[in-house]
């Protein structure tokens, strides 16, 4: 089997739209020469999983359960069809023969380049991004159907609970506070919540000024500070003890959300300067957890990085477990990430979010929080909460379309008005993220 088949069905294993341990049926649509038929089933114990193939199967692969069919017969149906598009197939005949299979879900991974153009939206999919460990893959789109939920739509409003932990010096805080009175919540009903937790007189007063400057309902709480918080123009420094209580800030911030019946809690740091469509353009995503991306210089002799990785700590590349890979490799993977993420903008899938967060009424019923998870030695409670969701069975998601400006520092208040005519100029997507690289660097960049 070509390599990049395999790739392909990995990231369909991981995309699967009901857990790998159920008792499905499954098609893989053009299963060429059935090696992704079998590595599918491999991974699917209880499934049984159909190929569909003109050609005989390789006689060399294992039987594992394994089905494999020349044609479907008078009415077969099953669980989920599954689609692996190579670049050289054309995209519309294969989507015309997954909308004839009888089936439940449909599962399409498709390169980029034949994807993007196409209103998956329109079509009833829901469609993410997605990176191989091969950066010469390219960007895969991931675009998952199902049926029955097309079904079952609400009218109702959705509730956002715009809530925010502000320990915040005043000049960063009045263009955070800015953004968030700029904010286009049509179709939305919103309300604020900050946990006031400054050590500067006025940031609180700002804050209480804030009820009187927007029509959404504002409440304020104020804890106590008992820990001095060192911010310097090179770093921000957490203790242990500043991050875990603020994870319990934030959880009762989720707890808050479904006390009073909230539809989504949207976490958003108060030293970010949002987009006006943020918080609409987040939740037409539909996603239970949803992260927007934002670019930070950490320190000025690096490029700006984002607030969603791949794994571990902050990972930017993929990588198999137990796989060293050269320095050179290193840089090569993620180098191909940050550039799918700047310049092919739309919705992916990651390990890691922060800062910036979008969670559901239903990924906090399950039981996603902030709080430390023993034996875990990650530093930082957005890394527990992703670790959290992950294991109760909820995917994290990234949207790179309109970026924030993140004000790290005090010296980054100079790009503020150089955002806002980003803004008002109209850019979304990789087109935006460009000219912040531009504003961020102060410098223009190369074309590709």
């Amino acid at each position: 089997m070509h390599t990049r088949r395999l790739r392909l069905a990995q990231l369909a294993l991981e995309n699967m739209p009901f857990p790998l341990h159920q008792s499905r049926t499954v098609l893989d649509l053009h299963a060429a020469d059935g090696a992704t038929t079998q590595y599918l089933q491999y991974f699917m114990p209880y499934s049984t999983v159909f190929g569909l193939t003109a050609d005989p199967p390789s006689p060399t692969l294992p039987a594992c359960g394994q089905k494999y069919l020349a044609a479907l017969p008078s009415g077969f149906r099953c669980d989920c069809v599954v689609a692996l598009v190579e670049a050289s197939q054309p995209l519309a005949p294969i989507l015309n023969a997954v909308r004839t299979v009888n089936a439940r879900w449909e599962l399409i991974l498709a390169p980029w380049q034949a994807a993007h153009s196409i209103d998956w939206q329109a079509l009833g999919y829901q469609t993410h991004n997605e990176m191989t460990e091969e950066p010469d893959d390219g960007v895969i789109v991931v675009a998952v159907r199902d049926r029955e939920a097309q079904h079952q739509t609400s009218a109702a409003t959705p509730r956002v609970l715009i809530a925010s932990p502000v320990r915040q010096k005043p000049a960063i805080l009045q263009h955070f506070l800015e953004g968030l009175r700029r904010l286009d919540t049509t179709g939305l009903e919103i309300a604020y919540l900050f946990v006031d937790n400054n050590d500067d007189a006025q940031a609180s007063q700002m804050l209480r000024a804030f009820k009187g400057q927007v029509s959404a309902p504002v409440h304020c709480l104020r804890l106590p500070v008992a820990e001095p918080y060192q911010r310097t123009e090179a770093s921000h420094h957490w203790t242990e003890s500043l991050i875990w209580r603020l994870a319990a800030i934030k959880d009762g911030m989720l707890h808050a959300a479904l006390q009073h019946d909230y539809d989504y809690v949207f976490l958003v740091d108060s030293d970010l300067v949002l987009h006006p469509q943020t918080l609409r353009r987040m939740v037409s995503c539909q996603r239970d957890i949803l992260a927007q991306v934002f670019w930070t210089v950490w320190s000025h002799d690096k490029p700006p990085l984002p607030n969603v990785w791949y794994a571990d700590h902050y990972n930017l590349y993929r990588v198999r477990r137990k796989q060293t890979l050269e320095r050179d490799e290193q840089v090569r993977r993620t180098e191909a990430f940050l550039s799918a993420l700047a310049f092919y903008s739309g919705v992916y899938r990651v390990s890691g979010l922060g800062a910036c967060t979008l969670i559901s009424r239903r990924a906090i019923e399950a039981g996603v929080g902030f709080s430390e998870l023993r034996g875990s030695l990650h530093t930082g409670e957005d890394r527990h909460l992703c670790l959290r969701a992950e294991s109760l069975g909820l995917r994290l998601f990234a949207d790179a379309t309109l970026p924030p400006l993140h004000l790290y520092r005090e010296s980054e208040l100079l790009r503020v008005e150089g955002y806002w005519r980003l803004v008002e100029s109209g850019m979304q997507g990789a087109d935006l993220n460009r000219a912040m690289f531009e504003l961020l660097l102060g410098r223009t960049l190369q074309a590709a």
